[in-house]
């Protein structure tokens, strides 16, 4: 009589079974990579004319919006900033701002699953605008309440230097406030506000309060009150003037320019608080000068409420 050990039996079916689900598991992730190296690839060729359209751009020119990979023009040039890299990045770390990470297979799959379940992504990479030739040279954001609601400014070195010898940077700032797929690669791509003097003045606000601009004005870009489409066709408004900064110039830690988790914030703002001393006194007067002006308006704001919840129009 031939005796079958059924547990034997049934813990061999068991993994077969798991090594069927983890082989499937595999392929779907390696037809994925597939999938996004083949998306990359395209996109590459594709970007060909938003970098041959920026590339016309010269050092010596002042260019009015970036362009995106088709050479259309995107979005408006709002910022203007002298600094090295390192003080750059250590300045948007004072105010709370972070790196964007680089698009690739992990961070596209990631902001993917982000979207759909509403999650955070601190460092959600953006999607490349161009100029000079080439694609942003740095990209920051503060982060919402998840991935689809964020702040972000992108970076270019201009090629020219200040009379301190510290390059110049020009950048355009955005407010992202959705995602959706794009219709041309199926990537996630985000939608702007299209009120793009807010969200450069909330980078001035930021900034300034961290005690690193030491001067601040404007100078004309599109020069006149505008109303346009960007290069992904989302509407926006300015008054077409760029806001012109000057950072501190002092020491920073290396990597400054490339803080990228909370964790890494928190640090680079614990070193601020003992850097802040240095920081020259124009700098720290400015930003008192911004704190004040944010305190009277928040008072300026509850004072204009209502008294006793009602609505604006005395009804309860």
């Amino acid at each position: 009589m031939v005796t079958v050990d059924t547990t034997t039996t049934l813990n061999g079916s068991v993994s077969l079974i798991l090594l069927g689900i983890l082989g499937v598991v595999v392929l779907l992730v390696l037809l994925g990579l597939l999938r996004v190296l083949s998306i990359q690839r395209k996109l590459r060729h594709a970007s060909r004319a938003g970098r041959a359209a920026s590339a016309a751009i010269s050092a010596s020119d002042t260019p009015l919006t970036t362009f995106n990979r088709a050479g259309k023009a995107g979005d408006p040039i709002n910022m203007q900033i002298t600094g090295t890299s390192g003080q750059v990045g250590a300045a948007f770390a004072a105010a709370g701002w972070y790196r964007a990470d680089e698009i690739d297979f992990v961070t596209s799959l990631r902001i993917s699953v982000d979207s759909v379940f509403g999650r955070g992504y601190t460092t959600a990479p953006v999607s490349n605008l161009y100029l000079y030739g080439r694609k942003e040279d740095l990209a920051f954001e503060r982060p919402g309440r998840n991935v689809r609601q964020r702040d972000h400014i992108r970076f270019w070195t201009t090629g020219r230097n200040a009379v301190d010898g510290r390059p110049i940077w020009i950048g355009s700032g955005t407010k992202d406030v959705k995602v959706e797929l794009s219709k041309t690669n199926h990537l996630p791509t985000h939608g702007i506000s299209p009120d793009l003097d807010a969200e450069r003045d909330l980078v001035v606000s930021e900034l300034a309060q961290t005690g690193w601009v030491t001067a601040d004005t404007t100078r004309p870009g599109l020069g006149k009150e505008t109303h346009g489409f960007n290069g992904g066709g989302d509407p926006y408004f300015t008054d077409g003037q760029v806001a012109v900064l000057t950072l501190a110039n002092v020491w920073t830690l290396p990597l400054a320019d490339n803080v990228r988790s909370p964790l890494g914030g928190r640090i680079t703002r614990g070193l601020a608080r003992l850097v802040r001393g240095r920081l020259p006194k124009g700098g720290l007067e400015r930003a008192e000068r911004e704190a004040r002006r944010l305190r009277e308006r928040d008072l300026q704001a509850r004072s204009a409420l209502p008294s006793g919840g009602g609505r604006a129009d005395g009804s309860a």
